[in-house]
């Protein structure tokens, strides 16, 4: 029975959770202690994504526990409360638990430090982490410092801390890397990384992060649907992501398919099928699955909420819903309560997709959390012409094709001249207008123009006229700014 479990190890290490089980279940059909079989065995059935199964097995487990093993049980048992959301019992139980060995008090610190973040102190859940990241270190263990590691970055994604949690995330990776272990242990830090790089807008890095096959299917799916998501906000085709990730997905799981759903939903958004997006949706919404994130929920009712108001403003033969009011009504209703900060901005954006919230402010809550993208969309909804300049740089820079014609779109509705259109409409200015121009950037009256060129007044208010119906600003301010922005 050793045997049998030392070359389970070996197999769970080599990042083969499924052939790890076959092992275990071979040795548990014969005789000896089974606890430490099951106590692994339930390991590689939840990372293989099978949690029935997998408390089942931890149950068993407890049962026939001694020693050590009693400790490492309660802790596994308090990480299973914690998956299941009742983060109260678990960090009790985790708390309860008395042990001097450094490798599992790692391990209920890293239960405490996610259970203290998502009950509303984050502060003092990273605290508890970097002290199970510490205490891991202490112990050797590999395994229990990339659980730390691993539930830092996800408590730090969860609460939209992006760049610390993509820099210590791709440290951690990079240390694996060295130790030859990447493939083994990074899964999960792996996809915290890659929803960062999403957020941040830094979706070369994100293309460019690698899904080795060692990774389990569940987070191997999960992060090429962020890779997925990333290629469908530049105007690309994510139908393959998409569907690779339903190819490596092991057996059926609800959560994957709820969050593949709304990947099809931003994807279809796109280009231009407002009322598939809708329907993705309003379907899933109706129909969670309990261990979707109350994040998940609320970008799934957010995208929802935009598609129905771009399908309200579509023109042409589009099909329109039967009772957008309802649709709305329906999807405002399912808003969960937020959990951190970029849930706090994700509800007020489903809010203001409904017209009842500000875009402008928004958009600063999306700059504050460095979400470059989504400040883009808000400035974009919100529609003030510098709104939307701001929004096409921001656009351009990243590369987002579909919303930079959406900006393009409303700027043409609103007569507003994006700058990437600017340079041709400064090159029609006469020479004199240019002058005139250059003196309206430091903020002269007409008549201080007017002396400092030797032209009358009337003709200097003609030149501004001119200027402003070029360059298609509003007033002396605006094309003052135009100017700049182009020198």
């Amino acid at each position: 029975m050793r045997e049998a479990l030392e070359r389970a190890k070996a197999l769970r290490w080599a990042g083969r959770p499924e052939d790890a089980a076959l092992e275990l279940r071979k040795a548990l059909a014969g005789p000896g202690d089974r606890c430490e079989l099951l106590y692994l065995l339930w390991d590689c059935q939840f990372v293989l994504g099978d949690r029935a199964a997998a408390h089942e097995t931890l149950l068993e487990a407890k049962g026939l526990a001694t020693g050590s093993m009693v400790q490492r049980i309660e802790v596994a048992e308090a990480s299973w409360l914690m998956s299941q959301g009742e983060y109260r019992a678990a960090m009790e139980l985790a708390d309860s638990v008395g042990t001097q060995s450094d490798e599992i008090r790692a391990y209920a610190l890293s239960v405490r430090g996610v259970c203290e973040a998502f009950l509303g102190d984050l502060p003092r859940g990273t605290a508890t982490l970097e002290d199970a990241r510490t205490a891991a270190h202490r112990s050797g263990s590999i395994r229990e410092l990339t659980r730390a590691v691993g539930n830092l970055t996800f408590v730090l994604a969860t609460a939209g801390q992006h760049e610390r949690n993509a820099r210590i995330g791709r440290e951690a990776l990079t240390r694996l890397g060295i130790q030859g272990l990447a493939p083994t242990f990074s899964a999960v830090i792996r996809y915290n990384v890659s929803t960062s790089l999403l957020a941040l807008g830094r979706w070369d890095e994100l293309d460019s992060l690698e899904v080795p096959d060692a990774i389990p299917g569940n987070k191997a799916a999960r992060i090429l649907l962020c890779q997925a998501e990333a290629a469908a906000l530049r105007g690309r085709d994510a139908d393959d992501l998409i569907e690779r990730a339903e190819k490596v997905i092991e057996g059926q799981d609800a959560l994957f398919l709820a969050q593949c759903a709304y990947t099809r939903a931003v994807a279809a958004r796109a280009k231009g099928q407002y009322r598939t997006a809708v329907e993705l949706c309003r379907e899933t919404v109706l129909d969670l699955p309990e261990a979707l994130t109350g994040g998940e929920v609320l970008r799934l009712c957010a995208a929802g909420l935009g598609a129905a108001r771009d399908l309200q403003a579509a023109g042409g033969r589009v099909t329109k819903l039967d009772d957008p009011e309802a649709t709305v009504a329906e999807l405002l209703a399912r808003l969960p309560v937020p959990q951190g900060p970029e849930d706090e901005v994700w509800r007020r954006l489903a809010f203001a997709e409904a017209g009842r919230d500000s875009w402008a402010e928004i958009a600063l809550e999306w700059d504050r959390l460095k979400m470059p993208y989504q400040a883009a969309y808000a400035r974009t909804r919100c529609g003030e012409p510098e709104a939307l300049r701001h929004a096409d740089r921001a656009a351009h820079r990243l590369g987002a094709l579909p919303l930079a014609k959406m900006i393009d779109r409303e700027a043409r509705r609103r007569r507003v001249p994006l700058l990437h259109q600017d340079k041709p409409q400064l090159g029609t200015l006469t020479p004199r207008e240019r002058d005139v121009l250059e003196l309206l950037g430091w903020g002269r009256t007409n008549k201080e123009i007017a002396a400092e060129l030797v032209l009358s007044v009337r003709t200097v208010g003609l030149h501004v006229s001119h200027v402003l119906a070029k360059l298609g600003a509003g007033n002396r301010s605006e094309a003052a700014r135009i100017a700049r922005d182009q020198t």
